[in-house]
């Protein structure tokens, strides 16, 4: 395994169509490398993605989408609160990017994104864009987004629905620090993402050719 080189999605393909013949094997520059689709890739994914596993890593793979409920709750630029118990898989291991500056085109905005999300996190809300979960692994990192992307969603709602006599109750930081060591630690989302997998698999075992 080669720590300057990643897979990245090709440009223009639905992810429910992706399937590991269609990875795309980049250097550090962008460059598309031999063992992999010779295909173009998207520019500010690469912009983002590479600028994170420069900084971190420890992180072997990002996930990052405009998906409904993220883009929504990332124009409020802030985290999420620790309402629930799925809400602390993200306790002390949530960041923010608090700008926007458009459609990310060069690394330069990449980093400062990895430099958001700092030493630690494992997840970064884009203010008014979106989100982008990392971690050990991809299924980590892709469960950690199903699971924020969830969080945002069921933060909207309780920020509807609360009013007098319906004031928000948080957790406190005992209880959210053990259940973040818990279930919130890289084996367990891991093996919460693997139903997930299996579902796809079942229903597509084309996608692993």
């Amino acid at each position: 395994m080669n720590p300057e080189h990643f897979w990245i999605n090709p440009l223009s393909t639905h992810f429910s169509q992706i399937k590991v013949s269609d990875l795309v094997l980049v250097n550090e520059k962008g460059e598309v490398l031999p063992g992999g689709k010779q295909a173009a890739i998207n520019g500010p994914a690469f912009a983002i993605h590479s600028e994170i596993h420069k900084a971190r890593p420890d992180l072997k793979a990002a996930c990052h989408a405009h998906s409904v409920y993220g883009k929504a709750f990332s124009c409020f630029g802030r985290p999420i609160e620790m309402l629930y118990q799925d809400a602390l898989r993200f306790y002390n291991d949530l960041a923010v990017y608090p700008r926007f500056g458009g459609t990310v085109l060069t690394t330069e905005e990449g980093a400062r994104i990895a430099k958001a999300l700092g030493p630690a996190c494992r997840s970064v809300i884009l203010q008014n864009h979106g989100i982008i979960t990392c971690g050990k692994t991809v299924d980590e990192a892709a469960f950690l987004f199903i699971a924020l992307d969830r969080c945002c969603h069921a933060q909207m709602l309780a920020n509807s629905a609360s009013g007098p006599g319906w004031e928000k109750i948080y957790i406190n930081e005992k209880e959210a620090e053990m259940t973040h060591k818990k279930s919130g630690n890289s084996n367990k989302m891991w093996l919460a993402f693997q139903p997930y997998y299996d579902q796809e698999v079942a229903m597509d075992p084309t996608l692993l050719e």
